[in-house]
């Protein structure tokens, strides 16, 4: 954490080196996105010194839904219905401007401290997003993401697209409900792991299951879909 000078307000803040070539090009990427939304985190400011930059973003401090995961396992079915709802309105701003975000998982979704009221849940971490229609900048496979939530297209090095955070996003909301992590190549979810209500689970799970569709083709198009 850091105090930021410039407005007095403390912030969350990253240091990496300018040798760390891989980090200093996803550190610039990160500050070409700056999307305004109540459920998206992005950076707001940044300095360089030496051989480091740093850089500066709002303090989320309730923790994230990975932290959630291993306090509680399986989440309230409100509250899954809830966070899911937040992390489409992000993407779908995200998506709007034109960006793919290419690693949400629990890890990246942090929660805004709401004591016994309803999540607030924050998308940060756009260290990978790339422009949708931005060159690719190798040739040939090459996997960018996270194992558990990636498309299969990602594992195979597939130009940025939409459709692979609305995957990832089917492989979180699974979690989330089961308490389980997702493995890599599988969107089945056991009965006896379903909560009650089971009529609504088996209708979210079928959300779920259509939104981490192996095939491209068979999800839903983007997060507003």
């Amino acid at each position: 954490m850091r105090t930021d000078r410039s407005d007095g307000r403390v912030k969350a803040a990253k240091i990496l080196r300018q040798s760390d070539a891989a980090s200093l090009l996803r550190f610039v990427r990160e500050q070409s996105v700056r999307i305004a939304h109540p459920h998206v985190v992005t950076p707001e400011s940044w300095a360089g010194m030496d051989d480091r930059v740093l850089f500066t973003m709002p303090l989320v401090a309730g923790g994230s839904v990975a932290d959630l995961l291993k306090e509680r396992g399986a989440l309230p079915l409100p509250w899954v219905g809830v966070l899911l709802d937040q992390l489409l309105e992000a993407l779908e701003a995200v998506h709007a401007a034109g960006v793919v975000h290419r690693d949400v998982k629990p890890a990246n979704l942090l929660l805004e401290p709401t004591g016994t009221g309803w999540p607030h849940l924050r998308l940060t971490d756009f260290g990978i997003a790339v422009p949708v229609d931005e060159p690719r900048l190798t040739h040939g496979p090459m996997a960018v993401g996270s194992p558990g939530y990636m498309a299969p297209e990602q594992w195979h090095g597939g130009d940025p697209d939409p459709r692979q955070d609305v995957y990832a996003v089917g492989r979180v909301g699974l979690e989330m409900l089961t308490g389980v992590r997702p493995e890599k190549g599988s969107t089945a979810v056991a009965g006896d792991t379903l909560p009650e209500p089971r009529d609504v689970a088996q209708r979210l799970v079928a959300f779920l299951s259509r939104a981490a569709a192996e095939e491209p083709g068979d999800r839903y198009q983007d997060a507003g879909s």
